[in-house]
């Protein structure tokens, strides 16, 4: 089956993970299991993982660093923790260990959970996400809430949160105008999948958000929305938190906004790098040039719906990374689209997952991207031409705005 890139948190077909009950426990992790896994992970970063110029070969020594740490590591977090700063030396994206229980969760759209995200903040759990259908959503959780007790104790960690589906916990929140309420929430299997809108701002502009290229990309719906929007002078697409996804869902979105054959940039394989080599006598270690000598080029495709024909700007910020950040550079290196917001992630790599032993997997690298103008985006954020960092308030969006405007003034 030939390997396709995929994009932060896609899993390939053939490397689905299935967990068995024999899944480990977290008190169970043995130091012949740490050693079995450590050793699936030494096969892949040095036989597999490809990064021009990066010399794989030092794996032993990042890893060695870690000794302590792993020696300690009694459960796949702790362990999965301390080989992920031994990765992370390499300095590049896309390359990290997963924990048998994440693995079990790649790639799926049903989860159970309270059906919200909160990070720790001083005095609680600030509620950063709530699923559109999700249990916190049903009564009345939003983000911005914090979340002060759980169960009547402090929530001092989001994995109070964590439990089984059917259970019920009391969750007292604080809500933005200093409200303070205490609801029921129960643990429920909910849909993940946020699909793709289309809002019209304006009689003249429509804008799309895509929260994903991944998991619950739908092309049907981004075609019938795609086909409402080709009445509109103005198109914003906004791409802000999205992480990315699989290469051949940019490369269908990008179908309904460019022409066809569009060439927009090169994914740099080991076989291409290693083909420059030989051909042309040069270090394989310039992704810049070796896409400027690679013939054949990521293009678009037709589709049944007609490209855009207005004008376009991309809304970004940190969270957009990966497909998003080849998808918004296509975008304005083709067609002249605006870029608004803030800086992307600058975290390009087309990886894919592999299996390891005791259930963990491993995310690693298989291609560099360069678009079509020569800018190797890995390491090099996408900089908005109108940087804007002003939060949503109600109906009132300052980045949308700031969109708007500058796509009216544009000759």
């Amino acid at each position: 089956m030939r390997r396709t890139p995929f994009f932060v948190a896609r899993v390939l077909a053939a490397l689905v993970l299935v967990v068995s009950a024999t899944t480990l426990r977290a008190q169970d992790l043995t130091p012949e299991q740490k050693e079995a896994v450590l050793k699936g992970i030494e096969n892949v970063v040095m036989t597999k993982a490809f990064v021009p110029g990066v010399d794989f070969s030092k794996w032993p020594e990042f890893i060695a660093k870690q000794k302590e740490a792993l020696d300690k590591a009694n459960d796949p977090t702790a362990f999965t923790s301390a080989v992920n700063r031994a990765l992370r030396e390499f300095g590049f994206s896309h390359i990290r260990l997963q924990t048998p229980r994440a693995a079990a969760m790649r790639g799926r759209t049903q989860v159970v959970g309270p059906g919200l995200t909160a990070t720790k903040d001083a005095d609680g759990l600030a509620i950063r996400t709530v699923a559109d259908k999700g249990p916190a959503k049903e009564v009345g959780l939003e983000p911005g809430d914090k979340i002060v007790k759980v169960d009547g104790k402090p929530a001092d960690d989001p994995k109070v949160l964590d439990g089984e589906k059917g259970t019920k916990m009391d969750i007292e929140v604080k809500k933005a105008n200093g409200e303070t309420k205490t609801v029921t929430v129960e643990r429920k299997e909910y849909s993940i999948v946020r699909p793709e809108t289309l809002t019209w701002v304006d009689q003249e502009t429509a804008m799309m958000r895509v929260p994903t290229f991944s998991a619950g990309y739908d092309r049907a719906n981004i075609e019938k929305l795609m086909g409402e929007a080709a009445k509109a002078k103005y198109f914003i697409l906004d791409l802000r938190s999205n992480g990315g996804g699989a290469s051949n869902n940019l490369n269908h979105l990008l179908s309904l906004l460019l022409p066809d054959r569009t060439a927009y940039g090169v994914f740099i394989s080991k076989r291409l790098a290693t083909r420059y080599g030989e051909e042309t006598k040069n270090p394989a270690t310039d992704p810049v040039a070796i896409a400027k000598w690679a013939e054949q080029k990521a293009s678009t495709r037709k589709r049944s719906v007609e490209p855009f024909a207005g004008k376009i700007a991309v809304l970004i910020n940190r969270g957009s990374a990966s497909a998003s950040e080849i998808t918004a550079a296509a975008l304005k290196e083709n067609a002249g689209a605006l870029l608004v917001g803030a800086r992307t992630a600058g975290a390009v790599l087309a990886s894919v997952f592999g299996r390891l032993p005791e259930g963990f997997s491993i995310q690693y690298p298989v291609s560099d991207y360069v678009t079509i103008k020569g800018m190797r985006l890995e390491k090099n954020p996408l900089v908005p031409d109108a940087e804007v960092t002003g939060a949503r308030d109600g109906d009132k969006d300052p980045v949308v705005d700031k969109a708007v405007e500058l796509l009216k003034a544009a000759k």
